[in-house]
């Protein structure tokens, strides 16, 4: 992958800083160059994105803001609602820059050719998982005409995610998956290895996960979206060896989160996360637990027994400055058992940085069936999301058994019950930030707590209240405030605290009860 990762820096230098538009420009191309290059040098690059500079653009923000992790640097202001243009700044300018200009050169030198047609849709399925990346963390954004180099008007996320929509629709239904076709096959495809079939899984997959993230502002299209999903030709992910994750080599140089919890030092197990896998089901820990965490003593992972503690611990979120010892003193990522994978499976380069887990896909129809707007049991398919993370995980059958068998069963469509569907999809979401911070906006589920040393008074979130949103990079401000919203073409006006298109509801109108009022 290192060798890999050389070539197609250089052949992404050379297509998308170069072109031959005119005579003169054709003239001085000797006869041997290179003026068309392979889909799969692009894609190969556009899938590593999603490890890319991963502490800056994802770590310090979604996985703290999930909490699923929590800081141990104290002054980290991010952690306290703060924006930091040259950590989360990084996310803007990587998609914009590199990896949808290199969709948009797979678009532009191949779509036109039918020997192509399943890569174009499988590229435009990418794509869409990271529009939609995009516009969950900052709402609208430059969407329609971007990646040409000119300035374009920001486009609102409702416009977005309808489009998206008909996009994942033509992709999922174009696919051929004829012999013929052009394959990223060769390791090049670092997901499914060219598989057509496989990515129209993800793609209605996806579309799902999208129907579900509408469902409290536009109920009609998410209800005709999930149908759709679960209905399209190909079918959804059915088992965990569908599960959608990008391998990364363990011994470059990727800072993951083993680079931040044991090189580092950065982050550990947030309280949140260690008390609801210690206070979900009658029978005791969730058995993932110890898979997932350890202790870290000596330089090596140990057992919460063998480390002298009674269980695993997390640190409180949002200090600014740490209680000393922080590191020892609570639970880290456990790097035996499947490295940061999970799978148990002994292989060296096992380390993984996941897209969407088959058990999320079975949490989505739980909560899909549970509004009514597909056949199935709601629990059943509930049962079977925490089954199907539990066996990814690698527990052991009867105390996977044992556990579901002590959880709170779904009783009907209430708030109640989506709370409990919500909180264990987030446990089974486990280490995807990304999406465990988006069902938190969107649901107000799990409870989450505010950052323990109050919201930074340099944040542009009022104190009492939750993150919601990134706010635009400083370089947008200086150069395309005029093409920007008109409530956040500032500075001052571009706030944190504001609640992108699908998140309805504000977490303080929580009743006594803990449940929200809106969600059904």
């Amino acid at each position: 992958m290192k060798k890999l990762n050389i070539i197609l820096f250089v052949l992404g230098l050379i297509i998308l800083n170069s072109s031959c538009s005119d005579d003169f420009g054709d003239m001085n191309v000797p006869s041997d160059a290179v003026t068309e290059v392979e889909p799969k040098f692009f894609f190969n690059t556009m899938e590593q994105e999603v490890f890319a500079n991963y502490q800056r653009n994802v770590n310090l923000y979604p996985d703290l803001y999930s909490q699923y992790w929590a800081n141990t640097v104290s002054g980290f202001p991010s952690p306290r609602y703060e924006y930091v243009d040259g950590w989360i700044g990084n996310q803007w300018k990587e998609h914009y820059t590199r990896h949808l200009r290199r969709a948009l050169a797979i678009q532009n030198m191949y779509g036109e050719d039918p020997v192509y047609t399943d890569a174009i849709a499988i590229k435009e399925i990418w794509m869409c998982y990271w529009w939609s990346r995009m516009t969950d963390t900052y709402g609208d954004i430059p969407y329609f005409g971007a990646g040409t180099g000119d300035a374009v008007a920001y486009t609102s996320q409702q416009d977005i995610y309808t489009d998206l929509f008909k996009r994942l629709d033509v992709a999922i239904n174009s696919i051929t998956g004829g012999e013929e076709q052009y394959k990223y096959d060769d390791g090049y495809d670092l997901i499914y290895d060219g598989d057509a079939s496989q990515w129209r899984k993800f793609g209605n997959s996806l579309r799902l996960r999208l129907a579900m993230r509408i469902s409290n502002v536009d109920a009609s299209k998410a209800q005709a979206e999930a149908q759709a999903a679960v209905n399209g030709p190909g079918g959804l992910l059915t088992s965990n060896a569908d599960v959608a994750k990008v391998p990364m080599w363990n011994k470059g140089w990727y800072d993951y989160l083993h680079q931040m919890a044991w090189n580092w030092n950065n982050i550990r197990m947030s309280k949140t996360f260690s008390n609801y896998v210690y206070n979900q089901s009658s029978a005791g820990e969730d058995p993932r637990t110890p898979i997932w965490f350890a202790y870290q003593v000596d330089g090596e992972p140990t057992s919460k027994e063998d480390a002298g503690f009674t269980k695993y611990e997390g640190i409180e979120n949002g200090y600014n400055l740490v209680p000393p010892k922080s590191d020892e003193n609570f639970a880290t990522i456990n790097l035996k058992g499947g490295y940061i994978d999970f799978v148990g499976d002994g292989v060296e380069d096992a380390m993984y940085c996941p897209v969407m887990f088959y058990a999320e896909v079975l949490f989505l129809q739980s909560e899909a069936a549970l509004r009514g707007w597909i056949s199935g049991d709601a629990n059943a398919l509930y049962q079977e999301g925490i089954q199907a993370s539990m066996e990814y995980v690698g527990v052991d059958a009867s105390a996977a058994s044992d556990y579901i068998a002590g959880l709170p069963q779904l009783t009907g469509a209430n708030e109640a019950s989506l709370k409990q569907l919500i909180t264990q999809k987030w446990v089974a979401d486990f280490p995807n930030g990304v999406e465990g911070w988006a069902d938190f906006r969107r649901t107000d589920y799990p409870d989450i707590t505010l950052p323990k040393d109050g919201v930074s008074g340099s944040s542009s979130v009022a104190s009492g209240t939750w993150v919601k949103r990134v706010r635009y990079p400083d370089n947008e401000h200086l150069q395309n405030e005029a093409n920007m919203p008109s409530a956040q073409n500032s500075l001052e006006t571009d706030r944190m605290d504001i609640r992108v298109w699908w998140d309805t509801a504000d977490t303080k109108t929580k009743g006594g009860d803990g449940l929200m009022n809106s969600n059904l």
